[in-house]
């Protein structure tokens, strides 16, 4: 493609977006999607972790970071994924690595099974293709009502609530410094686009993609932190479902993988990257991974 090792943290403009992202590296292009209440720079520790051979792209999603969008815009699966392309097409990529965390990991599902053709492989952490109908309905409505609650109590105050939040304990091993950034990349966001992304993009809005996944036709990998109970049986889940799918639970981590255990996720990253992955092999063994992290 022509690259050179580059950093470059630009805004591209779109129909109904200005599109925040950063490229750093040369080799293979990996798109990263980051969480809810995050930014792009969630993953920069990660990706200072990893060997060289990779073109990093890396988005703020559509109510997140440094991304905009006029008053009623939509913050959606469809519209995030037509900002993705937007990107790849402006970069001159044709298909790319696709690597998720939660929300990210949802909207990476997404991508991977409505424009297939645009993805060499897929890895998620934390992140499911979509609840059954009644729990949906009941999802749905706890995200709107939560949405409700930042417009009310305003940034500050649902940043305190979701800070304490028992899926995020594992961040305090990290120390205080590491929480203070955490809560400091949290805060950089705004009202407006979180209460839409909740509405928008949340696991309640997410139409069920199991059936679609089942076509997949790339490497997949599935992460999921040992602590993080429900997302290890989704990864298996996610990981039965695919026809080369295989899971990577990460001892000792909850469920930010990416931030509480960073040289773990690399590991597991790079060998997901990696020629191996092409073939279905297991990751490499080590006190990183449980002994289940075989190919699914």
């Amino acid at each position: 493609m022509g690259l050179h090792p580059y950093d470059l943290h630009v805004i591209l403009e779109g129909k109904d977006v200005r599109l925040s992202y950063f490229v750093t590296g040369e080799g293979a292009p990996v798109t990263l999607l980051h969480g809810f209440t995050q930014s792009g720079s969630s993953w920069r520790e990660v990706i200072s972790k990893m060997p060289a051979g990779s073109m990093w792209i890396v988005p703020d999603l559509r109510g997140h970071g440094e991304t905009r969008t006029p008053p009623g815009a939509p913050c959606t699966l469809d519209a995030c994924t037509a900002d993705l392309e937007m990107l790849w097409d402006h970069l001159g990529i044709e298909r790319t690595h696709l690597a998720g965390y939660s929300m990210g990991g949802r909207l990476a599902l997404h991508v991977a099974a409505r424009r297939p053709r645009r993805v060499l492989s897929l890895l998620t952490i934390g992140a499911h293709a979509g609840l059954e109908e009644e729990a949906r309905e009941g999802r749905r409505r706890g995200d709107d009502a939560l949405a409700g609650r930042i417009e009310k109590d305003g940034l500050e105050a649902f940043v305190n609530y979701w800070s304490g939040l028992p899926l995020f304990a594992g961040l305090e091993r990290r120390g205080p410094a590491f929480v203070s950034r955490v809560r400091a990349e949290r805060l950089s966001n705004h009202v407006a686009g979180l209460a839409a992304s909740l509405r928008g993009m949340g696991a309640g809005a997410m139409e069920p993609l199991w059936d679609d996944l089942a076509h997949a036709a790339f490497p997949c990998t599935f992460v999921a932190g040992q602590l993080d109970h429900g997302y290890v049986a989704s990864a298996r889940r996610l990981a039965a479902t695919v026809p080369n799918g295989r899971v990577e639970v990460v001892l000792r981590a909850g469920h930010p993988v990416h931030q509480e255990r960073p040289d773990a996720l690399a590991r597991v990253l790079a060998s997901h990257l990696a020629p191996a992955a092409a073939t279905g092999a297991s990751g490499a063994a080590g006190d990183d991974w449980s002994p289940s992290s075989t190919p699914a």
